[in-house]
């Protein structure tokens, strides 16, 4: 399975996050290294910058440990992890939804536009935390996505 997450992911190994956040954190990611899926990354993305500036912002703590572990295993993994590049080419549909007037969406856009290079007989699936996100791109036709608890439901 390929999958796309956005910035809860760094953010819920951060030593502020709640137990709840840790516990989702600690399940996503046993099933995701069991099961040999792979993660999708844009390179320059607000989540790969994330995740390399909390692990540098978190060298004295312990937590340190997980960023490397979460690097080492995924990021620089090959067979759990393609990064990709900044691909502007993501359907009219969605476009709009992400610039509706009054919505800040296009700053997600960035997920779209990774998981829309995941293989076209596979699902396109994006991973939140962000209900309106999820509810926003309701129906879409071409993306799956879905809330981090609904998800570990099933995974």
């Amino acid at each position: 399975m390929y999958l796309v997450v956005n910035e809860w992911l760094p953010e819920y190994f951060l030593r502020k996050a709640s137990d709840g956040e840790k516990k989702q954190l600690e399940q996503f990611l046993n099933r995701f290294l069991q099961r040999g899926d792979v993660l999708y990354v844009q390179t320059g993305s607000p989540f790969e910058a994330k995740i390399y500036k909390f692990a540098k912002d978190n060298q004295q703590f312990p937590t340190y440990q997980y960023f490397k572990q979460f690097i080492g295993a995924v990021l620089r993994n090959s067979k759990r992890c393609v990064l990709v590049e900044k691909n502007k080419s993501i359907p009219d549909e969605i476009d709009k939804r992400l610039n509706e007037l009054g919505t800040n969406y296009n700053s997600d856009r960035y997920l779209f536009e990774t998981a829309w290079q995941i293989p076209d007989n596979e699902p396109k699936i994006i991973i939140t935390s962000d209900l309106k996100l999820k509810r926003q791109m309701e129906g879409n036709g071409y993306f799956d996505v879905l809330m981090l608890a609904d998800f570990l439901k099933s995974y």
